[in-house]
Formats: structure tokens, C-alpha cells, sequence
């Protein structure tokens, strides 16, 4: 009996300290966690435009807010702006000026008043070619403009660390007394391609058009491949031009062969037309099962190409009846070039309307063409004015834009530059 009336007792104290529990526990005040503010990083947007003055004594650099600036009134940067020499070329979020004077060339990026600022300025010495990595780098070719040497330098600059990651040289030589010239430059994964014509070392530049010629290179270490040739075109790209070999989204390299007086090439073979030929990705060779007749489809010889997304190409070209100016594409001696639309892997061309005929590209081109949202934006040289025009990429059609005014007379690179400052979080 005194056992049963023991457990009741306990089971009695346990209940209460249950209740007392629970009681305690409902009546706590609630301690809430402070609300954790994320805010939206700072994002500033801008965009540049390198400027070129008829004498060629001054570059100035531009940062301007929308693309409609370039679409209105007139743009003269004369004594405005920064100048800067060298060839402005778009890469990694900044604005590379490859200037080999002094101070030297420096890639321009945004701060955080959306200003541009100059980094760490590099020398480099004669920059004749140049391309952009798959990893956002810049390959330079620096060659002897005389042939005073045929060991060429190749290097690597890195825009992230604002310095030059690696440099090799390499001899050009072919042969006795002739070597390859660099015109381009594009990257495909582990491979650099190298367009080039070959001449001889005399001040004639007795350029062999019996061949489209490439020299190959390993990517980072700069190691020289091979060299590889057709006989199915001639020499690739122009002088100083850097738009003669490009890569498009899906890894491929396309080479524009001009075959033409207006490109610089006195000894034309008149027995080949401006051809465009392939190498696929993956491969250090050309397609065999590849050529496109340009001259034939498009109408004349491509003179630069440019690309604008997917397996497509923009090209400046000169109707082959008036391809009688040698050296046309300079300084704007000629105003008989045309520009087409062509996909590369369906060889069809779409001319490009409401743009009147215009000159060359001169020494500019890699940059000088910018893309956005189904547009492309470049400046065109008439017989009367410079002016910018916008060109829908589905259509063809051309929009006239903003004149260019006060000697300018080329608008040699545009891009767009971001400065994002990272978002602080509060309590």
C-alpha cells in the first residue's frame, strides 16, 4: 500500500515539474534575430571610343554613356578626351591602348566614379598583330616593320595582373631571304593561329600569293607548332590590320584571303579569287572540305572581317572592277568599298542597305566594330564626311548616326566597360 501511495507521490512532483516546464518556457520573452540587409552591388556602365585626328598626331580616348550618344549630333574629340596613342583593342573589361611610345601602353578600365583610369603601363616594342584568348588575354606579335629581323616576338599580356605573363621569340625566316609577316592573331583553346604573308627582305615586298599561310603556335608556353599552307588561297589579312582571321562562338577559325590591289598586294594572282577557308576547332589544319568563293557570292574581295556572333561575319569589300588603287584600304584614297553580312558555315550573303560606298577600314579594324543586342555600331568614311552609322544584323539595314567632325577622321575602336562595386551587407 505504502508503494502504490509512493509512485503516486512521484508521478504527482514529476507532472508538476512538467507543468512548470512548459510554463517557463511560453512565458520567456522572444529574442529575434536581427533582419540581415543584403543590398544591390554598384554597377556603372560605359561605354569608349578611340579617335583618331587627320594628321595622325594625336589619339584620343572617350567615355561616353549610351549608344544613342553615338547616334546624334557630332562627335569631336579634338584636344578633348585622353589622349593616348597606340591601337585600342577591347579586351578582358578594359580598354588596351598598345601604344609603343613612351610612357607607354596601358589597358584603361572604370573606377568607381565611372571615370577612366590608366593601370600599369608595359613597353612594347613594334606591335604588329594582336588577338584576344579564350581567357581573356591579349597575344601580341611584335615584328621588324623593314625585316631588319626575322625573329619576331610573341607575348602574352594579362589585363587582370596589368603586366605581360609570358614572351617568346620566334624566327619568321622561310627561307633565304624571305620571311612570313604577321597580319592577325586569334586563339582557340590551347592554339595560337598567326596569319601572315610572305615576302622577300628588299624593299620591294615581293609578296607569294600561291598560298594562304599560318603559323601555329602552343597556347601559354608560345612554342612555335608548325606552319601550314593552301594553295586554294592566298596570302591572309592585310598590313596592320589584325582583320583577316577570326574566330567565331563555335571555336572555328575562318581566314579571308583578298587576292587584291586595295589590300596592298601588287602581284595578285589573277587566276585565284578572294577566298575564305576554315580550320575547325580542335584542329591545326585547314579543311580540305571547306572553301568559300567570297569573291564570287559576295560580290568582290574581302578587304576585313569582322565577328558578330554564331558563325557569322561582317566584311568590308571592293567590287572587283574597282579594285584598281593599290594600298586603297589606307588613309582613305578610295571610296568604292561596300560591306555584306555572311554566314560562314551556310555561304550566304546579305548586303548591307542604306550605306553608301565608303573607304577602307584603314590601320584600324579588330575593335572598330562594336556589337550589342542585334546591332552593330562602326564608323564609315565617305568622299564627304565621316559618320556612324548602326546596322541591323538580321536585315542588313543601315541606320546614319552621329557625325564625326574636328579631323577626326576614324573611329578606331568601340567598347563597353563595367565597374561593379561589391554589395556590403548590414545588420
Amino acid at each position: 500500500m505504502k508503494t502504490i501511495k509512493l509512485k503516486n507521490l512521484l508521478a504527482i512532483v514529476l507532472m508538476s515539474v512538467a507543468l512548470y516546464s512548459c510554463s517557463s518556457d511560453d512565458d520567456a520573452p522572444v529574442v529575434e534575430e536581427p533582419e540581415v540587409i543584403t543590398p544591390e552591388p554598384i554597377v556603372i556602365n560605359k561605354y569608349a571610343l578611340g579617335y583618331v585626328t587627320e594628321t595622325w598626331n594625336a589619339n584620343y580616348m572617350w567615355g561616353f554613356d549610351s549608344l544613342e550618344q553615338l547616334m546624334t549630333g557630332t562627335i569631336d574629340m579634338t584636344g578633348k578626351g585622353i589622349e593616348q596613342g597606340g591601337s585600342y583593342i577591347p579586351v578582358a573589361n578594359t580598354f588596351f591602348a598598345l601604344d609603343e611610345e613612351a610612357p607607354g601602353a596601358a589597358a584603361y578600365s572604370l573606377n568607381s566614379e565611372g571615370k577612366l583610369v590608366a593601370g600599369n603601363r608595359i613597353l612594347i616594342d613594334s606591335p604588329f598583330a594582336y588577338g584576344v584568348t579564350d581567357d581573356n588575354k591579349l597575344v601580341v606579335v611584335a615584328a621588324s616593320w623593314e625585316g631588319a629581323s626575322t625573329d619576331n616576338e610573341l607575348i602574352i599580356y594579362d589585363p587582370a595582373k596589368q603586366a605581360i605573363s609570358a614572351r617568346q621569340f620566334n624566327n619568321f625566316a622561310t627561307t633565304t631571304g624571305r620571311f612570313d609577316f604577321p597580319t592577325g592573331v586569334t586563339v582557340v583553346g590551347d592554339k595560337v593561329f598567326v596569319s601572315v604573308f610572305n615576302r622577300d627582305a628588299s624593299t620591294n615586298w615581293d609578296i607569294d600569293q600561291s598560298n594562304a599561310y599560318i603559323r601555329v603556335y602552343n597556347y601559354p608556353s608560345l612554342t612555335f607548332v608548325k606552319r601550314i599552307a593552301d594553295p586554294r588561297g592566298t596570302a591572309v589579312g592585310m598590313y596592320y590590320t589584325n582583320t583577316g582571321i577570326i574566330r567565331t562562338d563555335s571555336g572555328n577559325v575562318y581566314t579571308f584571303s583578298s587576292n587584291a590591289y586595295a589590300a596592298g598586294y601588287e602581284n595578285i594572282d589573277e587566276s585565284k579569287k578572294s577566298t575564305i577557308l576554315r580550320i575547325n576547332k580542335g584542329e591545326t589544319a585547314f579543311d580540305a572540305s571547306y572553301l568559300f568563293d567570297a569573291e564570287s557570292s559576295i560580290g568582290g574581295k574581302v578587304i576585313s572581317a569582322y565577328p558578330i556572333g554564331g558563325e557569322k561575319a561582317y566584311v568590308v569589300y571592293v567590287p572587283a572592277a574597282d579594285d584598281t588603287v593599290l594600298w586603297g584600304f589606307l588613309n582613305h584614297t578610295s571610296y568604292k568599298f561596300k560591306s555584306a553580312i555572311v554566314d560562314l558555315a551556310a555561304k550566304t550573303v546579305t548586303q548591307i542597305t542604306g550605306l553608301p560606298l565608303h573607304a577602307g577600314d584603314n590601320y584600324f579594324g579588330i575593335g572598330s566594330l562594336y556589337v550589342e543586342n542585334g546591332k552593330a555600331y562602326k564608323a564609315f568614311a565617305t568622299d564627304t564626311e565621316v559618320r556612324i552609322y548602326r546596322i541591323d544584323l538580321q536585315t542588313g539595314a543601315a541606320v546614319p548616326g552621329a557625325l564625326v567632325t574636328g579631323g577626326g577622321t576614324d573611329i578606331s575602336a568601340i567598347t563597353k566597360l563595367t565597374h561593379t562595386t561589391p554589395a556590403t551587407t548590414t545588420k
